[in-house]
C-alpha cells in the first residue's frame, strides 16, 4: 500500500498541470480583470488610444488572449496612433519593444496567467466593424523572451478614379426633342459594375480555375460597394507559366494547371457632382499558390513585387470601365 502511495505521488507533479492547464474556470475573473485593465489604460493615457475590445479562450482553453482596438476605422490614421503611443516608451538598448511589454506584460501580471499561456492582439475594425487585415499587432512571450509581430497599413492597393459625364434623354414637347441630363443613382452605377465585372471575370480559359464576383458589401445609403474576384488566373499576371512538371503531365494527357492564382478585391465610393458622377475606385491585387487554394489569410499582395503588372492592368481596367459606365443609357 505504502508503495502504490509513494508511485502515485511521483506522478503527481506531472498531472497537476494537467488539471489547471484549462483556463475556462477562470472566465469570470478574467471579464472583471478586462475592464480593470481598460482601466488602466485609461490612467496611462493609452485609452486614448487603444480600448479593450474582448478576450477569448484558445488552444483548448489553454491561452487567454486579450483583444484590443485602436480608436479609429482609417488605416493611415491607425498607423500615426500607434506611432505616436510608442513614442511615450522609448526604446533602450536592453529593451527594443518598451510599449509593446507594457502592455504585454501588464495583461499577464493582471489575468495572473504564465506569461506564455496568453498574447495581446491589437486590430482596427471598419465603418462596418469588420477588422481590417491590413493593421494588427500580435505580442506573446515565447521562451521567456518578448516577441511581437507588426503590420502597419501593409495591404497595398491602386487608387484610380473613373468620371462619368452626365447621361442624357430625349424628350418630345410640342413637337420639339431635346436632350436634358439624366442623373444615374448610385445602385444603378453599382448594378452595372457587377454586370461588367462579371463579363470580364467569370470566364476562363485556365483548366480547373472557376473565377467567382463575390459581392462584399453593397450599400446606395453610404455609396460604397465592395467586391472580390476569386480563383482568376493570367488576368493581372498574364505571362505565367506551367511548371514543367505540369507541362510533362499536359503531354501525357492528364491536364494540369499550378498557374498562381490571382484575387483582386475592388472597392468604389460614388460621389455625385454637378456634371455628372465620380468613381473613386481600390484595387488591391492578391497571389496566391497554384497548386492548392489557399485560404483568405495565404494570399499575398502583388505590390511590391508585381507592381508593373499590377499599374498596367489597372490603367486599362480603368478606361474599359469608363467607356462601359459611359454607354449605359
Amino acid at each position: 500500500m505504502r508503495f502504490t502511495c509513494l508511485f502515485l505521488l511521483g506522478f503527481l507533479p506531472a498531472l497537476l498541470p494537467a488539471q489547471t492547464d484549462d483556463l475556462s474556470a477562470n472566465l469570470p475573473f478574467f471579464q472583471k480583470t478586462a475592464r480593470q485593465y481598460q482601466r488602466w489604460l485609461d490612467v496611462t493615457g493609452l485609452g486614448r488610444a487603444l480600448k479593450v475590445d474582448s478576450f477569448q479562450l484558445k488552444k483548448n482553453n489553454t491561452e487567454l488572449e486579450l483583444l484590443l482596438l485602436l480608436r479609429t476605422n482609417d488605416p493611415d490614421t491607425a498607423v500615426a496612433l500607434w506611432k505616436n503611443i510608442n513614442q511615450r516608451f522609448p526604446e533602450s538598448a536592453a529593451d527594443t519593444l518598451a510599449l509593446e511589454a507594457e502592455l504585454f506584460q501588464t495583461f499577464a501580471r493582471q489575468m495572473q496567467i504564465p506569461p506564455d499561456k496568453g498574447n495581446v492582439q491589437i486590430y482596427i475594425r471598419d465603418w462596418r466593424g469588420m477588422y481590417i487585415p491590413c493593421f494588427y499587432v500580435w505580442i506573446w512571450s515565447e521562451k521567456g523572451v518578448l516577441k511581437s509581430e507588426v503590420r502597419l497599413n501593409e495591404c497595398r492597393a491602386k487608387i484610380f478614379d473613373v468620371t462619368i459625364k452626365p447621361v442624357t434623354v430625349r424628350q418630345t414637347a410640342k413637337g420639339k426633342r431635346t436632350e436634358v441630363p439624366r442623373k444615374v443613382p448610385p445602385n444603378e452605377v453599382f448594378d452595372e459594375i457587377l454586370r461588367f465585372a462579371r463579363e470580364q471575370y467569370e470566364v476562363t480559359t485556365c483548366y480547373d480555375r472557376q473565377p467567382k464576383v463575390e459581392v462584399d458589401y453593397q450599400k446606395t445609403k453610404n455609396n460604397t460597394l465592395e467586391f472580390t474576384v476569386t480563383d482568376l488566373c493570367r488576368v493581372v499576371l498574364s505571362d505565367e507559366q506551367k511548371s514543367t512538371w505540369c507541362l510533362i503531365l499536359d503531354k501525357l494527357g492528364y491536364p494540369c494547371n499550378d498557374v498562381r492564382r490571382e484575387r483582386l478585391v475592388f472597392t468604389f465610393n460614388y460621389i455625385p457632382t454637378d456634371t455628372g458622377y465620380q468613381l473613386q475606385g481600390r484595387l488591391q491585387g492578391l497571389f496566391g499558390s497554384g497548386v492548392y487554394k489557399p485560404r483568405v489569410s495565404g494570399y499575398m499582395d502583388m505590390e511590391p513585387d508585381f507592381d508593373d503588372y499590377l499599374s498596367t492592368y489597372v490603367n486599362g481596367f480603368q478606361e474599359r470601365l469608363k467607356i462601359r459606365l459611359q454607354k449605359k443609357p
